[in-house]
């Protein structure tokens, strides 16, 4: 395989694994702001049971 063909592969294979890390990435995203939401919710939980 010469280099033209190697680079043609190798991009391929790069664009692929762009694709599925954006993937992972916008699901790491929702999971991020799920947990920000639940310490949201705990701390206000928290005050409450305080100022109780």
């Amino acid at each position: 395989m010469d280099n033209y063909e190697q680079l043609k592969a190798d991009n391929k294979r790069l664009k692929k694994q762009v694709k599925e890390l954006s993937v992972f990435n916008s699901e790491l995203q929702s999971e991020l702001e799920f947990a920000q939401a639940t310490i949201q919710t705990l701390k206000e939980a928290n005050r409450e049971t305080i100022n109780i």
